[in-house]
């Protein structure tokens, strides 16, 4: 256990490297859905890495459980404050971005299309908006599962099977935020792909 200013620590020693570039392409370190790695640089922080990529701090936490907020309530994590050049940590695919930029279009239409309308012209702009901007969302979240797999498996049924767990984990996190209607949109589309991949010749 080592001691860093006060309170003790028993997470990772100084100078661990927890997920290295090495682990991750040899897949020794599972890189979770709908994010990529990224290798820490001298000087970098997560504050900083976080902001860079457009993303709360606490979301880059939560997909980098090795490190808190507050390591002393979890003996398994390190300060966030602790990060080594030549670590290598997870922050938001392009895909995923990419997902989240159609889903808040997505999600706007809906919304937009719950309001009444003032006439039927109106409401047949609200619904093609709704019609395209789901399209968005699905062609969206389907580079993300195609982005996002590892094609374990031996046979087409194998990686569909994949695509559609994919496709759940990334519905998941519509769930989290709140808006179902997005977590059956994600579902529906690894459902698709799954289809689609069974169904390649």
């Amino acid at each position: 256990m080592t001691t860093l200013n006060g309170p003790s620590y028993s997470g990772p020693q100084l100078g661990d490297l927890v997920n290295t570039k090495a682990e991750i392409e040899n897949r020794q370190v599972a890189v979770p859905v709908g994010y990529q790695p990224v290798v820490v640089e001298p000087g970098d922080t997560l504050s900083q890495i976080a902001e860079t990529n457009g993303i709360p701090l606490a979301q880059l936490i939560a997909a980098n459980p090795q490190f808190s907020l507050d390591p002393a309530s979890n003996p398994n994590t390190r300060s966030a404050d602790l990060i080594y050049p030549g670590e290598t940590v997870f922050v938001p695919s392009d895909e995923a971005k990419a997902s989240d930029a159609a889903a808040a279009k997505y999600a706007q239409a809906l919304d937009d299309s719950e309001q009444p309308s003032a006439n039927h012209g109106e409401w047949e702009t609200k619904s093609k908006a709704v019609t395209d901007t789901k399209a968005e969302f699905t062609q969206a979240v389907k580079a993300e599962i195609d982005a996002s797999m590892t094609h374990a498996g031996n046979s087409r049924e194998d990686f569909g099977k994949e695509a559609a767990a994919i496709g759940e984990k990334i519905a998941q996190r519509y769930e989290n935020a709140g808006r179902p209607d997005l977590a059956q949109a994600a579902r529906e589309a690894g459902q698709q792909r799954e289809t689609e991949i069974n169904n390649e010749v």
